[in-house]
């Protein structure tokens, strides 16, 4: 039987039935519709396979050039392709339990289109598991690498949080002892000038003595012996001062070239921190970037503990849209200001916070997280001229005007009775700038009042300077830095209140002293706790959020000082700046299992203890805080979002000043 070449067929990994009649030379029928299948398909034909065919019927196809009728199922396609074809080969294969005829079919003219689509099938069929595999492998090297790339960033920034933090322990350690090699070489120097004045004074006496001893040269011996032991007792006295001085002079030496090595050693640190901070810095605000859902806007507030990692605070919410003003990221701002936007819209009311998927976390609403959410649309206003989210702030206007009673004071909300010094100072502020923004006279009188309130009933001078609240003497830290923030020096000055002293009494009675645990080690760590710790049976805690507000009232006081006091200026840069390097002690890296393990600001150096005011610190001992770690950066950057306006200081200032950044000892 006459055969060609088989090598024209395309294999499939799919077996397809066909259908089939044989037709004479008329084009009749002479067979019913047969079944066969086939798996090799080609541009010029099919191979057709049949098991066991009816009697009689292969030697109706079995010669060359027979013609037959074929439809074909191909899957993912409706329509049964059908041609006509003639045989171009036939061939029988015996089986034990069956014959298996197996015929090359060719398509005759005008079946082009059929021909096309099965060749392409087969192509298909035959590439797809390359092209399959070879878009698995791409995937499998861009999962690696993508893998590769992130672990290698969350290895470098394990790395740089590490060593960074070992570079400002290290730093703080030279500096206690430049600081007391500092101490000891004025006491010595002290000393030394003392016993200059001393032996001055014994040298005038000897030669007193000398003098009364030469004038009685006539007496006898006897008499002239008392006033040579006195002359004896005054050089002997000399000598021993003089060798003193020398020794003090020898080892002065010594403590100056010790502190001339340490002072370099504290420089070059410097330089070392100040190479890392830019990426500490760029890497906090990462950590703040890359946790906020872009489809709803919000920012999550915690993470590392379960019963918070899918909360949005509202209060943190604001803090995280300045921040996202500051490094000049609009738009992501903006995603935050839509979702309350929204709501304000909508006339609902702005709750404390909200889970993922925008439902309502706490059925809460306070006067403080409206104002700060309202301060954040204002301090955009003032930043980009756009009074798209001014709704916002009016609609958070209207919340707090109705929680005013008729002292001016604003209570904590609509089902509450209570009356926080914090929240009427966020009022404050927020009035202040809406007034500015709006040019609303209602805003202005709003704020004047508030003010008088808190000048009754925040302020005394008597006890602490600042109570917590109407009738509540607690100290609260944040109301220290905030009557700062808010206020400012002149200001408090107008209602009898000193900043110095404000900052000064938080200083000696809410800066604390931890040990903060990190990857089984511990640092050292001064900072400012949420309440007057030495009341609080739990010890002293330092709170991230809390130290960064200070942290910002001293730039503000230095920035007051700038040009009125240099020596007050230098003073308050130098607390700053110690304090900004204390808290970023306390840093860790993002717990995230897929993240790049960013760094970030713990809520507290402990997890799970009581603050003070109601409220426990969160889960974990690495549990990453959003409003930690905004505050920080918005206090390292130089802003006071409760005025809406750079300050003159900034960390960067201060060092390029050439204040020496360096304090190990706060009065």
């Amino acid at each position: 039987m006459n055969t060609r070449n088989k090598r024209q067929y395309i294999r499939t990994s799919t077996v397809m039935p066909v259908e089939f009649i044989v037709l004479d030379r008329d084009g009749k029928k002479t067979t019913p519709w047969l079944q066969g299948f086939t798996r090799d398909l080609g541009k010029g034909g099919i191979r057709l396979i049949v098991n066991d065919l009816w009697w009689g019927f292969w030697d109706r196809f079995s010669y060359c050039d027979a013609r037959l009728f074929i439809k074909i199922d191909l899957p993912f396609k409706k329509k049964s392709v059908s041609a006509n074809v003639k045989v171009a080969w036939a061939k029988i294969k015996k089986d034990s339990d069956y014959n298996q005829y197996i015929v090359g079919l060719e398509f005759l003219e005008g079946a082009t289109k059929e021909t096309q689509v099965l060749f392409k099938y087969a192509i298909f069929k035959k590439t797809m598991p390359v092209l399959v595999g070879g878009i698995v492998a791409l995937l499998f090297l861009v999962s690696s690498f993508s893998f590769w790339q992130t672990q290698s960033l969350v290895d470098e920034n394990k790395q740089l949080v590490k060593g960074y933090v070992s570079v400002l322990e290290k730093s703080s350690r030279l500096e206690k002892v430049l600081a007391n090699g500092e101490e000891n070489s004025v006491f010595f120097k002290q000393r030394q000038e003392a016993l200059r004045d001393k032996v001055s004074f014994l040298e005038n006496e000897l030669l007193q003595w000398q003098e009364k001893y030469k004038s009685s040269v006539q007496e006898e011996e006897k008499a002239k012996e008392p006033q040579m032991k006195v002359i004896r007792r005054y050089r002997k006295e000399i000598a021993s001062l003089i060798k003193e001085n020398a020794f003090l002079s020898e080892n002065q030496k010594q403590r100056d070239a010790v502190n001339l090595a340490v002072r370099q050693q504290v420089k070059d640190l410097e330089n070392e921190k100040e190479f890392s901070s830019k990426k500490i810095i760029a890497g906090m605000y990462d950590w703040i970037k890359n946790r906020q859902d872009l489809v709803g806007g919000l920012v999550l507030s915690y993470e590392g503990d379960r019963n918070l990692d899918k909360v949005y605070f509202t209060y943190d919410q604001a803090l995280a849209a300045v921040s996202f003003l500051l490094f000049e990221d609009n738009s992501r701002a903006e995603k935050i200001l839509d979702f309350y936007l929204e709501k304000a819209k909508k006339g609902e009311k702005i709750y404390n916070a909200y889970a993922v998927g925008g439902g309502v976390f706490e059925y809460t609403v306070h006067s403080g997280p409206n104002a700060w959410i309202g301060l954040a649309a204002l301090n955009y206003t003032k930043k980009t001229g756009n009074k798209k989210y001014l709704p916002i702030a009016q609609s958070a206007g209207d919340m707090i005007l109705s929680m005013m009673d008729e002292e001016g004071g604003v209570r904590g909300g609509p089902n509450v009775k209570w009356f926080a010094t914090e929240h009427n100072l966020d009022a404050y502020a927020f009035f202040s700038m809406l007034y500015k923004t709006t040019s609303e006279e209602k805003y202005l009188r709003a704020a004047q009042q508030v003010k008088g309130w808190i000048s009754k009933y925040a302020y005394t001078n008597y006890g602490p300077p600042v109570n917590r609240g109407k009738g509540d003497a607690t100290i609260a830290t944040d109301t220290y830095a905030w009557s700062v923030t808010a206020f400012g020096p002149k200001l408090l000055a107008s209602l009898e209140m000193n900043s110095d002293n404000i900052l000064d009494f938080a200083i000696k009675n809410c800066e604390v002293a931890v040990k903060f645990k990190r990857n089984g080690d511990e640092v050292d760590v001064r900072g400012f706790d949420f309440a007057k710790y030495r009341n609080i049976p739990r010890g002293g805690v330092v709170s991230g959020e809390w130290t960064s507000q200070m942290i910002l009232a001293f730039k503000v006081m230095a920035s007051y000082y700038k040009d009125i006091d240099t020596t007050k200026y230098k003073e308050y840069v130098k607390k700053s700046d110690f304090y900004s390097q204390e808290l970023q002690k306390m840093l860790i890296t993002s717990p995230s299992k897929i993240g790049r393990q960013d760094p970030c600001l713990p809520y507290a150096s402990l997890p799970s203890v009581d603050t003070g005011h109601g409220w426990r610190t969160p889960k974990g001992n690495k549990t990453g805080s959003l409003a930690s770690t905004a505050y920080f950066l918005i206090a390292f950057k130089g802003y006071n979002p409760l005025r809406g306006e750079h300050l003159e200081l900034s960390l960067r200032n201060a060092r390029e000043e050439g204040i020496n950044s360096s304090i190990t000892k706060i009065n």
